[in-house]
């Protein structure tokens, strides 16, 4: 096992004689566990398994209650568009990013690796992140379309590798994000993300000019004010560090605060009306059927953990053992999915002890 952590935690584990009543307890609850998220584990399930349990969802997609709210401007997304759902953009090699205009007035920004959206719209430009990997880059390439000046910014979360060149725009720049993210940017007093200037808790709407964007929080699916955006009018989603279409996750989940609230997201965002996510990272944009597969690749490796458990003999290296067979029950899954070599052992970590202690 080479997870540090898991390491470390075996003799405290021990010491508190949990190991012992492993088979006998621990066991029957990870069943549990898997028969009440089971209806989840369908791609069309109508329930959302968190920290707040299952609790249904209404056949209407409209179950978050939205403000009405009109655009003079019918915007729409661009068919072209769902191209790059299987195809990456070919990146300038002396600009080192693409902008591509997916929907009117809509633009994504990728390095390849890294992705954000912009939007013009008649009064100035809206932000949604600003890589810290980009830097320069994303005001050069919003000069590439348009005059208007960067108004407004948009933090999906608080980590800098996604937020970190927000300090490189106008100072009279409108810095927008959940209240924790805010709060967490204040606690860090770092300036190269400036703490934001509007927050809300569920939800807000920005209207600029002839575009609207909606901001919903469904809860830490991945660090803290981990929020949704989502434009109706070109059912575009931007959900960061959610999932990785066509690929495995990062290690640990993504670094999942929360896997209840991981998992729940999926459903949450599901249940909406959108063609593209863009989810931060690859090469390529989202489509619900990529969220659906992650969704299914999230509970199998849940069934592998407790599979794990099931077959897996208590051991001075128990956990370590647990990760190692369901990391291997994985891969015989998944051989051909990018990236799943990568952190099979780490992902099933944080899913053993999901399953067993959470």
């Amino acid at each position: 096992m080479n997870s540090l952590s898991v390491i470390v935690l075996i003799p405290l584990i021990l010491s508190l004689g949990i190991m012992p009543s492993l088979q006998s307890e621990i066991i029957p609850n990870a069943e549990a566990l898997k028969s009440q998220g089971n209806s989840l584990s369908e791609t069309n399930s109508k329930k959302v398994c968190g920290d707040r349990l299952c609790s249904e969802i209404p056949d209407d997609k409209n179950e978050v209650k939205k403000p009405a709210v009109m655009t003079t401007v019918k915007k729409e997304l661009f068919p072209s568009t769902m191209d790059y759902t299987v195809n990456a953009p070919e990146i300038d090699p002396e600009k080192g990013y693409a902008v591509i205009e997916i929907g009117d007035d809509l633009y994504w920004i990728t390095d390849g690796t890294y992705q954000m959206m912009f939007l013009t719209t008649g009064e100035g430009v809206i932000v949604v992140d600003a890589p810290m990997g980009l830097g320069d880059k994303i005001q050069q390439a919003i000069s590439d379309v348009t005059s208007e000046k960067v108004t407004h910014l948009i933090y999906t979360h608080i980590h800098k590798d996604h937020v970190g060149s927000a300090s490189l725009f106008p100072n009279d720049t409108i810095y927008i994000s959940h209240v924790d993210t805010a709060k967490h940017l204040a606690m860090k007093n770092d300036p190269q993300r400036p703490v934001p200037t509007i927050t809300f808790d569920d939800q807000y709407t920005l209207m600029v000019g002839d575009q609207v964007l909606e901001l919903y929080y469904f809860g830490p699916f991945h660090s803290k004010g981990d929020i949704v955006i989502y434009s109706p009018a070109h059912k575009v989603m931007m959900a960061v560090d959610l999932f990785h279409p066509n690929a495995a996750p990062f290690q640990y989940f993504g670094i999942a605060r929360d896997m209840g609230e991981h998992i729940a997201a999926h459903d949450q965002i599901l249940a909406m009306d959108w063609d593209i996510i863009i989810s931060g990272h690859e090469p390529i944009l989202g489509t619900p059927e990529h969220l659906k597969f992650n969704k299914e690749f999230t509970l199998q490796v849940l069934d592998n953990a407790i599979a794990a458990m099931q077959m897996t003999q208590p051991s001075a290296d128990y956990f370590g053992d647990l990760a190692n067979k369901c990391a291997d029950l994985t891969l015989e899954q998944y051989p051909d999915l990018k990236d799943i070599e990568a952190y099979p052992v780490e992902n099933c970590v944080t899913m053993v002890f999901y399953a067993m202690i959470d």
